[in-house]
């Protein structure tokens, strides 16, 4: 296969190691000169949400069948790696898609995006089986240039994990460091991993770890209030039901990946932010 609408027309078949550094390369020279908060400010209504994929590229390719039938633009929430059996497929299919309709598909950084997971979770092992290490670094620093959210019509937040102390506001996301490969940076750590959790007010402890964080309903409705947004749509958390709310309704989080046990789903939003859940299985 060689280039990006070679990958979308047959996204069964791994790349072969040229056409994958390539699409990974050229993917990062696509990401680096975007901000972390990537502004669509007139976006291509009605917009299809994807959450986690790891590996199932069954869900990438369903949404692009929908996405193409309904003439909507889409939202990739991040997690294309690690866990499932098809990483290499998943992640090409989403990156060649971008490069083919950069107008149409928004790309987010998901935390495992990032060497501080693949090791344990299947992408490195993916890869080097593939082809080699190199090709892996290459992948890094690609994951490194993804935007951590997306203001999608001045009204909606899509971000893979949630807030982040230390920041009041939407605008302070856009000035966070590029090529943070892990990252380090503690507020992109939380943007990537923190969960909500309707029982507290402000942040509370993980239990993933130190460093992530809960987001209660005081620091949700603050932060949101500040930034003039409606609704937060966001991933990272397997729900049965496949999108579930919080907040009395204003963050949606969706999870699309079927290797969980529960119901692979996508959200699908219109201009006047009315939504439901499409089935991608």
């Amino acid at each position: 296969m060689g280039d990006p609408a070679d990958i979308l027309r047959r996204p069964d078949r791994p790349p072969d190691r040229e056409s994958f550094l390539r699409l990974l390369e050229d993917a990062e020279e696509e990401f680096s000169g975007i901000r972390h908060l990537l502004e669509v400010e007139d976006p291509e209504w009605p917009v299809l949400f994807v959450g986690d994929t790891h590996g199932d590229l069954e869900s990438a390719v369903r949404a692009k069948e929908l996405a193409d039938e309904r003439g909507a633009s889409v939202v990739f929430l991040g997690d294309y790696v690690d866990r499932g059996p098809n990483q290499v497929e998943t992640l090409s299919f989403v990156l060649a898609w971008r490069l083919v309709e950069p107008e149409k598909v928004v790309i987010l950084r998901g935390n495992h995006e990032s060497p501080l997971t693949n090791p344990y979770y299947g992408f490195l092992r993916a890869v080097i089986g593939l082809y080699d290490k190199q090709v892996y670094d290459q992948a890094t620093r690609t994951f490194a240039q993804l935007p951590y959210a997306a203001r999608m019509g001045g009204e909606v937040l899509a971000i893979h994990g949630g807030l982040s102390r230390g920041i009041s506001g939407v605008e302070e996301i856009a000035g966070l460091p590029k090529g943070d490969l892990n990252p380090d940076h503690p507020v992109a750590m939380q943007l990537l991993w923190n969960d909500p959790d309707e029982s507290i007010e402000d942040f509370a402890p993980s239990v993933r770890g130190p460093g992530v964080f809960r987001f209660g309903r005081r620091a949700f409705r603050d932060f949101m209030d500040n930034s003039r947004l409606r609704l937060l749509v966001r991933a990272h958390e397997f729900f049965p039901e496949g999108v579930r709310t919080f907040f009395g309704g204003r963050l949606l989080s969706v999870f699309s990946c079927r290797f969980y046990g529960g119901t692979p789903a996508a959200l699908l939003m219109e201009e006047g932010l009315s939504w439901r859940i499409v089935p991608l299985s």
